[in-house]
């Protein structure tokens, strides 16, 4: 029986040979475009990317539900290695937090997903800690959020453990760069897209109008 998480030689050869023809085809990329949020201890994209070996436990032993592998749309390079995704659904959590408190309520603030790493790919500095972390920056698509509509909306700043959401004179929500860690409540507190008054539009994709990105993301001219 083949193990959970890995793959068979006939399912590498199949997907090889399918992520060939999509590159030739030109429906997919081969490195990711840079907006992929990962798991404490994997900030350094290059480091991370050599050293992951997709096996799949820090998918598993995540207690908060935010870790999911990452598909041919992330970029071919990147298949299979963990991503942090806060959008999940309750149905899709069962329960779980849905965003990143480095495991502060589940194992005394030791990262569980880098304690379980198998290659280092996930590395800990000494000091690593939820106040510590630098995951990504929040970013808010002011076109799609309730608050910016003037709808009254607080929940992102109501969800913020770490005060990095303020809003201005006309109660408008702005991301303290500084203050922010990344670690999702925000995202995964947000009900912009599921609220009757906003239709799904041409970009059903993103659940959310406020969503984590990696640190130095900036958004593209057309976004």
């Amino acid at each position: 029986m083949q193990e959970a998480g890995s793959f068979g030689r006939r399912s590498f050869v199949a997907g090889a040979a399918g992520c060939g023809a999509m590159l030739a085809l030109g429906l997919a990329k081969f490195a990711p475009e840079g907006d992929i949020c990962r798991p404490p201890g994997a900030q350094d994209e290059s480091r991370f990317i050599g050293a992951c070996v997709r096996c799949g436990k820090c998918l598993e032993v995540c207690p908060n539900g935010v870790i999911t592998p990452a598909t041919i749309e992330d970029g071919i390079v990147s298949i299979r290695t963990p991503k942090l995704n806060f959008s999940r659904s309750a149905s899709q959590l069962h329960g779980k937090l849905g965003w990143c408190d480095h495991c502060a309520e589940n194992n005394d603030g030791i990262a569980k997903c880098a304690e379980v790493c198998p290659s280092g790919a996930l590395s800990l500095d000494d000091d690593s800690s939820f106040d510590t972390m630098k995951l990504g920056i929040a970013y808010i698509e002011r076109d799609w959020c309730l608050a910016w509509m003037l709808k009254g909306c607080t929940l992102c700043k109501n969800a913020c453990p770490k005060d990095a959401i303020y809003f201005d004179e006309h109660n408008r929500p702005h991301v303290d760069e500084e203050g922010c860690n990344g670690c999702g409540s925000c995202e995964q507190a947000c009900v912009s897209l599921e609220s009757v008054s906003l239709g799904a539009g041409d970009r059903s994709g993103d659940i959310r109008a406020i969503k984590i990105y990696p640190v130095g993301w900036e958004p593209k001219e057309d976004e």
